[in-house]
């Protein structure tokens, strides 16, 4: 019955979706994203019910209302969604060039024991429509909740060490850097000198490529022909009224960032600042006001503006480290 595989492939996509629309939004019980930053696993015994519960928890919900509609014959194999899902959610990962910064052997635990469980529930529980809600008339069952809830609490306790996923989130960064810096690095040298003003270019390329990638991208420029309204478009995000490629967002993105710098530089005297003026507030003082313009202009977001900056600082003394530049002419002379 096709029409029920599409039904059910719909179901996963949102499913998938909805998980990640609930993820960003619980970051204050602990849910983890894949992130550049993070070093330390916060309440891993959340996330992993989360992952793998979550979705079961949503056959249970979706299944109650097709039958509550007398829709049962798209409860037959619904187990189906959750196998949508994970196939989506792999094939999203690799195509945003995510690849690098997931913990596969951890993704293919969370992957099984969801369809697993999901053909579990299926065939013991939800197949049988009369058992589709829990009976909580014995006590057995409330201590068994109480049980569960108190080992909940306490894994939840447990920080987990992170020096994998900081050799990942090493290897997505290098990786990225390098297929910029092959694409658009004779660019950049030829239209800016200063490192330190280069790191933070390459910085703004990855963290939206990150949060925007090519299939994003290409959404949004179909969103522009259809609408005609000014959008950010291109591999940095830049407002404009015109269709670009990526390539001419990363002329526009460096022509502002050198703008904001000009800027900075004026608005702070530091054009022509004395050398007394300058030792009494040194060169750090500088440096991180300077830095903290440039990309606030680019975005005004306060977490944007921090993980720009921790990026830029990364890739400076990674790949910079021969030439430490300062963003402080003076400093440089």
């Amino acid at each position: 019955m096709i029409e029920v595989h599409i039904l059910h492939l719909v179901l996963g996509v949102i499913l998938f979706f909805l998980i990640n629309w609930i993820g960003r939004h619980s970051y204050s019980v602990g849910y983890m994203q894949i992130s550049m930053f993070l070093k330390v696993e916060e309440a891993p015994a959340f996330n992993f019910l989360f992952r793998i519960i979550g979705p079961i928890v949503y056959l249970f919900i979706v299944s109650a209302i097709l039958y509550k509609i007398r829709l049962d014959k798209f409860v037959i194999n619904i187990y189906f969604i959750s196998i949508y899902y994970v196939l989506f959610r792999l094939l999203f990962n690799l195509v945003t060039n995510r690849g690098l910064l997931m913990n596969w052997y951890r993704q293919i635990l969370y992957w099984i024991s969801i369809i697993s469980i999901s053909y579990f529930a299926y065939s013991e529980i939800i197949f049988r429509k009369e058992n589709i809600l829990p009976d909580f008339e014995t006590i057995s069952n409330e201590l068994w909740i109480i049980i569960l809830i108190f080992l909940f609490q306490t894994f939840n306790q447990i920080r987990v060490s992170s020096d994998k996923t900081i050799k990942r989130k090493e290897n997505y960064l290098e990786s990225r850097y390098k297929n910029f810096h092959e694409k658009y690095g004779k660019f950049i040298n030829e239209n800016i000198k200063n490192n330190k003003l280069k790191s933070i270019v390459y910085a703004l390329m990855i963290y939206e490529d990150f949060n925007r990638p090519k299939i994003t991208r290409i959404a949004e420029n179909i969103s522009f022909i259809l609408t005609k309204q000014k959008h950010s478009l291109g591999l940095m995000q830049v407002q404009t009224d015109n269709l670009i490629t990526d390539f001419e967002s990363v002329k526009l993105g460096i022509d502002k960032v050198k703008t904001a710098y000009e800027r900075a530089l004026k608005d702070r005297g530091l054009e022509n600042i004395n050398k007394e003026d300058f030792n009494n507030r040194g060169v750090h003082h500088y440096e991180w006001d300077l830095k903290r313009s440039i990309i606030k202009d680019y975005n005004p977001d306060g977490p944007y503006i921090y993980e720009v900056s921790e990026l830029s600082n990364n890739i400076f003394d990674k790949f910079f480290s021969e030439n430490k530049d300062y963003l402080t002419p003076y400093y440089n002379e």
